[in-house]
């Protein structure tokens, strides 16, 4: 036997809303982290230092190394350079 709530409209919709938002966000995260990883790179080639591109990007020095020596780059994104 499955028990399922019966949930008013409005409740149904924010659910939904919910839902769709948590998407986007996720969406929103992985293309942030893909630009983050070109803009660093972008910014390496023109020679300014991992403690310099950090304080472009607002991340650390250390941060910067892992973004630019991360292979993982998606072929959309590539396609737009």
């Amino acid at each position: 036997m499955t028990v399922r709530p019966v949930l008013p409209d409005v409740a149904r919709q924010h659910l939904s809303r919910v839902k769709e938002l948590r998407h986007t966000a996720s969406w929103a995260n992985h293309a942030a982290a893909i630009e983050a990883r070109l803009a660093a790179r972008e910014l390496a080639e023109l020679g300014l230092s991992l403690r310099d591109i950090g304080t472009v990007l607002g991340v650390s020095h250390q941060r910067v190394h892992q973004l630019l020596h991360d292979p993982v780059v998606s072929a959309e994104s590539d396609e737009r350079r």
